[in-house]
């Protein structure tokens, strides 16, 4: 409220310096009750304690003791409100305005009525009131030194939102702006949810736009310089972003978030000196190391350099002492490195309370001792930690994925069947019927997948990932076109599904179709997601489709440089390598990806490692030259 206490307490017959309007200018002298104003120091007492009820109680009373005053009524209506009685609110508030025209009291009831205006969908009349509330305090601060003006900034807010709402952005700006004006941090938090709003929605342009104005109107907004870096991020724009994380350095110099991801900017920009300082920095102002060093492992992990992350890891755990979360990371980078044995020591020595990490540990555990071929004990991993937690779902499908990888893939689907039936009725989780259509593919029972996936996309058809799972299972069961339509549905639901578009795109490509629409997809999906391994493979393998063959190896040698060795980028690159008569890179390449093969990684197709065995045979004949690599 605007000052309510003291309006009451001076009981101001004359108009307040600043009001406006011939009611207020001839309004006559009035004296408080002193007993209304008891009642309304208890009720805001009551307030306190949040009584509302008791509150109600003693406004009633106050205005019962003084049915002149605007101020008490427009307190009353308030209470109402919170009351759930918005209809007798507005009575109160309108009561006040005929009391009171002009002034702050004026002003809260005009902002009380557009609230109300607003809750009912009536945009124009809401727009109405609180451009009055506006108006009232704009003209109650005229004259006054900017360091005693007072504002409600709510009435500017509330306006905003009604215009957003009624779809005028330019009106809606133009008044986030004035309050901006008028109270640059209150503005500016205005500016910065609109522009946080513009974000959530993916329209990065207007999200730019208000996030910007809003660090204009307030250099120390320290959150609109965090969503301002998270936009530039989004439109690939590295210079800007890393502008952005050092303005919010120079407010907080210990915002372990702007470190980290100028320590990643800076491996992106290939200069590891600068991470690495960047990093130091993040380890010396954090509270939290252990925490700290697994951040940093992993983006040096994301930067391809697997040794860095380890020895932050180790570093870690020799000063940190045995926290889960550095065992973990310490697995993560050695199921990179396809040191399987190794992982599977460090995701079985993640231990402790926090049950959503140790049971992902327990199930990255199962599946690098399967490829260390240590299945056996894969499984006997699995199980004790089911006896803990019998329906955590990462540790249900990690004992399909172990049963499937020995050889055991019906036993595996006839498990994962008995828990969803068990389940009926209570909504499965998506991930047991994406585990279960695998088990049944690899069993065999491709159909059967198909039937599962599409029974439960007809029960939840808004399940984005039930209806990613059907396309894929389509796929594997031969339905390609069947396939690309479920995936095309998929973007129709959701435009942004970039993961969608890799899959239409890299389908035509595959086929040799529709190049130009598949490169327009895959071009979105990577400025959805950047530097993704797989659509840069994708894209890579539409230029090579197209003839572009130099370009292929330019994206393939990207996609490469960003993930461990993945067989079907590796055949891709290798198979461009041809293309550009570079056969000792194409050799290579195809080795690679053989090696990746006996390191545990999965084939795409039952024949591609005999596929990849036969290019290279027709190598073996060819003049190699010098690799340029």
């Amino acid at each position: 409220m605007l000052k309510l206490a003291l309006a009451i307490a001076l009981a101001a017959a004359a108009p307040e310096p600043g009001r406006v309007g011939d009611a207020a200018a001839r309004a006559p002298e009035r004296i408080a009750s002193a007993k209304a104003y008891a009642h309304y120091l208890r009720a805001k007492q009551a307030e306190l304690r949040s009584d509302w009820r008791e509150a109600l109680d003693e406004l009633q009373s106050a205005v019962a003791f003084d049915s002149g005053s605007a101020s008490l009524r427009v307190a009353l209506a308030e209470a109402y409100a919170r009351a759930g009685l918005v209809a007798r609110g507005e009575t109160e508030a309108r009561r006040a305005l005929e009391l009171e025209p002009a002034g702050a009291a004026a002003a809260e009831a005009h902002l009380y009525l557009g609230k109300v205006a607003a809750l009912r969908r009536q945009s124009a009349e809401a727009a109405r009131e609180l451009e009055a509330a506006v108006r009232l305090q704009c003209q109650i601060a005229k004259g006054k030194p900017a360091e005693e003006a007072v504002y409600d900034p709510e009435a500017w807010r509330t306006l905003a939102q009604v215009q957003l709402e009624a779809g005028d952005e330019v009106a809606a700006s133009r008044t986030l702006e004035d309050l901006a004006a008028r109270v640059p941090a209150e503005g500016a938090a205005a500016l910065r949810d609109l522009g946080r709003l513009y974000l959530d929605r993916r329209d990065l342009q207007r999200a730019e736009t208000y996030l910007g104005k809003a660090v204009q109107r307030d250099r120390h907004d320290v959150e609109a310089w965090r969503r301002l870096a998270e936009v530039k991020s989004a439109r690939h724009r590295p210079d800007e972003e890393r502008r952005a994380w050092e303005s919010l350095l120079r407010e907080d110099p210990e915002d372990g978030e702007a470190l980290l991801a100028l320590g990643r900017l800076a491996l992106r920009g290939g200069d590891a000196a600068a991470a690495r300082a960047w990093f130091g920095q993040l380890l010396l102002v954090s509270r939290d190391e252990a925490g700290a060093r697994a951040s940093t492992a992993y983006a040096w992990l994301d930067g391809r350099r697997p040794e860095e992350a380890l020895r932050a890891v180790d570093e870690g755990l020799s000063s940190a002492g045995s926290d889960p979360r550095l065992f973990f990371a310490k697995g993560l980078v050695l199921e990179d490195q396809r040191r399987w044995a190794e992982a599977a020591d460090a995701f079985a020595a993640v231990a402790g309370d926090d049950a959503e990490l140790v049971s992902t540990a327990r199930a990255s555990q199962a599946a690098a001792l399967v490829h260390a071929g240590r299945s056996l004990e894969a499984l006997a991993a699995v199980d004790a930690a089911l006896k803990a937690r019998p329906r955590d779902v990462r540790l249900l499908s990690a004992r399909a994925y172990v049963l499937e990888r020995s050889g055991r893939a019906a036993e595996a689907a006839q498990f994962l069947e008995r828990e969803l039936r068990e389940r009926a009725g209570e909504g499965a989780p998506v991930e047991m019927y994406e585990a279960l259509a695998a088990s049944l593919q690899q069993s065999g029972r491709a159909e059967e997948a198909v039937r599962l996936l599409r029974k439960a996309v007809a029960d939840r058809p808004r399940e984005e990932a039930l209806r990613y799972a059907l396309a894929v299972a389509q796929d594997k069961s031969g339905d390609r076109d069947g396939a690309i339509g479920t995936m095309q549905g998929l973007l129709e639901m959701n435009p942004e599904h970039a993961d969608a578009m890799n899959f239409v795109g890299y389908s035509w490509a595959e086929r040799g179709v529709r190049l130009d629409d598949a490169e327009k997809l895959l071009s979105r999906a990577l400025e959805i997601k950047p530097d993704n391994a797989f659509f840069l493979d994708s894209l890579g393998w539409i230029e090579f489709q197209k003839g572009d063959y130099a370009r292929a190896v330019g994206l393939l040698e990207h996609a490469d440089a960003l993930t461990a060795p993945e067989p079907t980028i590796l055949e891709h690159l290798g198979d461009a390598y041809r293309r550009t008569r570079r056969p000792a890179e194409a050799a290579t390449a195809y080795r690679r990806a053989l090696k990746a093969f006996d390191e545990g990684a999965e084939a795409d197709a039952p024949t591609q490692r005999s596929e990849i065995e036969r290019k290279l045979r027709d190598l073996a004949g060819a003049e190699v030259r010098p690799a340029r690599r």
